[in-house]
């Protein structure tokens, strides 16, 4: 593992580390003639079973693509963004809002005339770490609408939140450029049909952790003090 790692930092170090061409494998029978570097292979079937639910990107994974990103290399598929409004739709227990947002839970209104009408974002500054099923790696968007579609799954012992960050503030990268990879040797090889087969979602990818600028609740005063008893 250390000498995988070892050797991922170095030939990232190198001009074109992924090649000419980004998965070209994957790209059809009219795709440029050249073979996947292992580390092509490597990310392309853990980033597809990010997008399909299926697994976490390791540390090695990671830092290549934060590498990538740093290099500006291949911009047309790992691409960074570097401002803009980012959010991310979630579902939290109480005790993570008291401990991260308590000056939000402050004036909750006693009801809502509609559960969309989530109410003005409260400011707060707190650090977002990546964790949980997907490793250190989380999804955002620039879209808030999708961002509050995310937040929807209900669950009875959790709130609906959506967190405002800025792009600056962490390694995001859009995955928009990587809608275009389909089939090839990855279908025929690892039944990979499509890397990133959700595009529609507009989902930007947070490696490691992010400075959060506001958060919107969509709660009640009632929904509190039940999670409360």
């Amino acid at each position: 593992m250390k000498q995988l790692r070892q050797y991922i930092r170095q030939i990232l170090l190198e001009d074109g580390a992924l090649g000419k061409w980004v998965w070209p494998s994957a790209l059809g029978p009219t795709a440029p003639d050249e073979p996947d570097t292992e580390i092509e292979e490597k990310l392309y079937q853990q980033l597809a079973n990010h997008f399909g639910g299926y697994g976490a990107l390791d540390d090695d994974a990671i830092t290549a693509i934060k590498q990538v990103l740093d290099s500006g290399e291949y911009s047309d598929v790992f691409s960074r963004c570097n401002s803009g409004q980012m959010y991310r739709g979630m579902r939290v227990k109480l005790p993570w809002l008291e401990q991260n947002a308590p000056e939000a839970l402050v004036g909750l209104p006693v009801k809502m005339k509609d559960p969309i009408d989530w109410g003005a974002p409260t400011p707060i500054m707190m650090t977002y770490v990546s964790e949980g099923m997907y490793g250190k790696v989380s999804s955002w968007t620039g879209d808030r609408e999708q961002a509050r579609v995310f937040s929807t799954y209900y669950s009875s012992d959790t709130v609906a939140v959506i967190l405002h960050s800025n792009c600056n503030s962490g390694y995001f990268m859009s995955t928009m450029g990587m809608k275009r990879y389909k089939g090839g040797r990855y279908k025929d090889e690892f039944d990979i049909n499509k890397l990133n087969p959700n595009a529609h979602e507009r989902e930007v990818l947070l490696f490691g952790d992010c400075t959060v600028t506001a958060i919107e609740i969509n709660a009640r005063q009632k929904d509190i003090e039940r999670l409360r008893q």
